[in-house]
């Protein structure tokens, strides 16, 4: 169901947003210092690599599907009935949380490079 699969991109897409602000002014209150402010990012954005990976490769753990933020987003005519939907959700979900893992991996190499190569650009 294609509504579903859009709401678990935005509920993955908000929660890593939220985390991403946290690493940002983590960032901010070390920017007196370039590359130590990059390793602090890349450090928050394994972190929450980390944590989307351990809770993708569990959301089908989840006991009550009623509970997910993707069920309480859809109107009460969307919602399919409650054995359809956990299996959509779920798969919805992981897929995101995987997919937005990689994302924030990526994203903490690249800062990881940045902070080696900050150095090494001052005189």
């Amino acid at each position: 169901m294609d509504k579903i699969s859009r709401l678990a991109r935005l509920s993955v897409l908000r929660a890593g947003g939220f985390g991403c602000l946290a690493i940002l002014m983590m960032m901010m209150g070390t920017a007196h210092n370039p590359a130590l402010s990059m390793k602090c990012g890349a450090g928050g954005m394994l972190l929450i690599s980390a944590i989307m990976l351990v809770v993708g490769r569990n959301y089908h753990r989840r006991k009550r599907i009623e509970d997910t933020e993707v069920w309480i987003m859809l109107t009460e005519a969307e919602r399919p009935p409650a054995g359809i939907a956990r299996r959509l959700i779920i798969n919805a979900m992981r897929g995101e949380l995987l997919e937005k893992a990689g994302w924030s991996a990526m994203t903490a190499i690249a800062m990881l490079a940045i902070s080696v190569v900050l150095p090494l650009l001052q005189p």
